[in-house]
């Protein structure tokens, strides 16, 4: 099995141009998480995310809170977003203002709101003030280009399993080389002590054979055109489609500067109306069941409803014609 398991964590370390010995392959985002933080954290030590931080990660730090008495604080990001450095301003204050912060949770493009952050600016000023930075690029591989020596991060969680076209789950934990040996497994099992790939590798009975598909999904990716051709379409069609929803359903995108636009995904708002009053975890599950299974990415931001777009090469524009239709339908009852 250690064959299969090292083949894709080399095909995962070549595509974030890492080192193989600091890259390891687990199962999703939220265990790689988990693993950084329950290592590196102990007694009152603070930790920074911001306000649109991946649920699982805000339930992470309460539960650290309750069982090892650390401290979360919280960047607030709020809209229109007119530059970029305004975010990074953000995190100055925030860091300026708790200097017992030992480690920054960063999202590279944010899952509810799909905002790109920048995230190689963000790490600087962490770095000045010798602050961990752990980025969470659940939503990047596939979509950005990764470079572990450009970004200089101390940790890289990504999955592969969204954009890189692996079966779910899997997904990639790189390891800055001076944290080597620092950083555990969830689970110590009969392999804790084997090699650090040994121990992230045998976790106990499970299967294991999605983090075995990455050389596969490499090659299928590179076959259909690489980055820049993949990339190209979905953006296209995904900044096609949240203009055509927004002039069908008379509302707005959400208001942010293209550097922060990821190329696969956007987001607008729905609609105001005194007639609806369901939120958008309700929705999602009132749009599977009564639009033929649909599945459609709604949240809230401000208060507000708003509906994530994503486009992926297997998308047309027929998909989003059927998902304005369904809208209109729900908002004409």
């Amino acid at each position: 099995m250690m064959d299969y398991y090292m083949e894709s964590v080399k095909t995962a370390a070549k595509l974030i141009n890492g080192d193989v010995e600091d890259t390891f392959i687990l199962n999703n985002v939220t265990e790689g998480t988990n693993c950084i933080l329950k290592s590196m954290l102990k007694g009152s030590e603070e930790i920074l995310i911001n306000t649109h931080s991946y649920k699982a990660v805000q339930n992470t730090l309460s539960e650290m809170e309750t069982t090892f008495g650390t401290k979360t604080r919280c960047v607030e990001i709020c809209f229109p977003i007119l530059d970029e450095q305004d975010v990074v301003d953000l995190y100055v204050r925030q860091l300026d203002q708790y200097p017992n912060i030992k480690i920054a949770v960063i999202d590279h493009i944010t899952s509810p709101t799909a905002l790109k952050l920048p995230v190689e600016k963000i790490v600087e000023v962490c770095r000045k003030r010798n602050v961990l930075t752990l980025i969470d690029g659940a939503h990047a591989p596939g979509q950005l280009d990764l470079d572990m020596n450009r970004i200089k991060a101390d940790f890289y969680v990504g999955n592969l399993h969204k954009w890189y076209y692996t079966f779910r789950g899997c997904a990639f934990l790189w390891i800055s080389p001076k944290h080597r040996n620092k950083v555990l497994p969830l689970v110590t099992s009969n392999y804790s002590n084997f090699t650090m790939h040994h121990r992230f590798c045998y976790w106990g009975t499970r299967d294991t054979s999605p983090q075995f598909t990455v050389a596969s999904a490499s090659k299928f990716y590179e076959d259909i055109g690489g980055l820049e051709t993949i990339t190209g379409y979905n953006n296209k069609l995904v900044t096609w489609a949240q203009s055509m929803l927004c002039e069908a359903l008379g509302t707005k995108p959400l208001d942010i500067p293209r550097s922060m636009k990821p190329p696969n995904m956007a987001v607008l708002y729905l609609p105001k109306s005194s007639k609806k009053q369901i939120g958008s975890d309700e929705l999602i599950v009132y749009f599977i069941k009564k639009y033929n299974g649909i599945t459609v990415g709604f949240t809230t931001i401000d208060g507000e409803v708003a509906l994530r777009l994503s486009a992926n090469v297997y998308n047309c524009k027929d998909d989003y014609y059927k998902l304005r239709d369904a809208l209109l339908d729900y908002f004409d009852e």
